[in-house]
């Protein structure tokens, strides 16, 4: 086992960076998320020179969607109303199309009572790219809410391609797709209206909703059969979602895609395949001031990149990160590539104004190894970001593989912050 508490090494400030996939700027803002129009900021990638290096090898490793990817939302309902025939605990079975054109909200699948579940079933695609074979499962893009006379709940994103929702209110079942253009937890737009129709792809499917509990409802389905083996992925999803580790929470934009679960001897596992999920801890009193420190260890067997991450299309990564009161957050990661110490602001846009990444470890050599972390955030903050934070306010996973599509995988123990003698052990 490795202790490791080195510093990254003096960079020039994060805030002006060109990168192979385009050029952002930071700034000292902080939008709650990532609110600029994936479409627009990817498409000109294609026409600049610098789509090269490390971008280009991406664009030539993308995967291609399989033939057929997108069946009409009409033909899953017929396929489940067959299979539902005769079974109680189905109420009543919606098919709905979210397209570009789809206003958000605007569609609603009835009334729901108060503690009613209904699940969904997904498939689809919507481009995060075209031009660059780039796309998101429609359970990435895919919310819903209930709006009741009080207003609405909080948005519930399916994140995989089945999900079940809890009506925490008695109201209209409403549905919308994002991907990445809501500001806050209640679903208002973070960009232009017409910035949010210029979006492609669509999202076909059903939704079920049920009698009594939806456990019930698909063991029952299950008992008869099956549609394309979404009822047998949505009792799976449901069964992982119990082992959400205790204390932590969904980032409000991204729901439970199954990447974090708590495993034996207080551990943390992680695996992440096409999908993003951040986790948070919420923290005591945890004032930024010199000795203020983060401790954790990790073992990282598998990264989800083999290309520099500092790319917006190869921007595949894992991670622990801490999250200011002023809304910035360090993250640091193991890199497949990029030197230990390197410093880069996020390449996305919207994040790009609140993150900044910190190369904690590199390579291949040492993945399957445990090794003890140490980083003064004090330090790291006073140094890479330079804002006017006042304290730590929440400790975060990361786990990233939306670009590449391929497997992340890692586990986290003893995760620990505050001043010596006085730390909050969060793990």
């Amino acid at each position: 086992m490795t202790r490791s508490t080195t510093a990254p090494g003096t960079t020039a400030p994060p805030h002006h960076h060109n990168h192979c996939c385009g050029t952002h700027a930071g700034d000292s803002g902080s939008p709650p998320m990532p609110s600029a129009s994936r479409r627009q900021w990817v498409k000109g990638l294609a026409a600049a020179p610098l789509l090269a290096g490390p971008c280009a090898m991406a664009h030539a490793d993308s995967p291609k969607p399989a033939p057929g990817a997108i069946r009409p939302a009409a033909e899953l309902a017929q396929d489940f109303r067959h299979l539902a025939r005769g079974v109680e605990a189905v109420a009543r079975i919606e098919s709905f199309t979210l397209a570009p054109s789809t206003l958000p909200w605007s569609p609603s699948l009835g009334e729901l009572k108060a503690g009613q579940q209904v699940t969904f079933f997904l498939n689809g695609l919507w481009w995060f790219s075209k031009e660059h074979g780039r796309w998101l499962e429609p359970g990435f893009v895919f919310f819903a809410r209930v709006a009741g006379s009080g207003g609405a709940s909080a948005i519930h994103n399916t994140m995989q391609n089945t999900g079940t929702l809890t009506a925490d209110r008695a109201g209209r079942l409403q549905i919308a797709r994002s991907a990445g253009e809501f500001a806050n937890p209640q679903g208002d737009l973070a960009v232009p209206l017409a910035q949010y129709l210029a979006g492609e792809g669509r999202v076909e499917g059903v939704a079920v909703v049920w009698n009594g509990p939806a456990e019930d409802g698909l063991l029952a389905l299950s008992a008869r059969g099956d549609v394309q083996g979404l009822v047998r992925a949505e009792l799976q999803r449901q069964r992982q979602a119990r082992l959400m580790p205790a204390g932590w929470h969904n980032f409000f934009a991204f729901g439970d895609g199954g990447i974090f679960t708590e495993g034996p001897g207080q551990r943390i596992d992680c695996e992440t395949h096409k999908n993003v999920g951040i986790l948070q801890y919420p923290l005591a009193d945890q004032p930024l001031r010199p000795g203020l420190t983060l401790d954790w260890q990790w073992v990282v067997d598998r990264l989800p990149s083999h290309l520099p991450e500092n790319q917006i299309l190869t921007h595949d990564y894992l991670s622990i990160a801490v999250e200011f009161d002023d809304g910035q957050d360090i993250t640091y990661l193991w890199s497949s590539s990029l030197p230990v110490g390197q410093v880069f602001r996020c390449p996305l846009p919207g994040w790009d104004a609140v993150e900044t990444h910190v190369v904690q470890r590199s390579g291949l050599a040492d993945l399957g190894k445990a090794f003890d972390e140490r980083r003064d955030l004090f330090e790291d903050y006073r140094r890479i970001v330079g804002g006017k934070a006042t304290r730590a306010v929440r400790v975060w996973l990361i786990a990233n593989s939306l670009f590449l599509r391929q497997v992340g995988r890692c586990a986290y123990r003893r995760i620990a912050i505050g001043q010596t003698g006085q730390l909050q052990r969060i793990l």
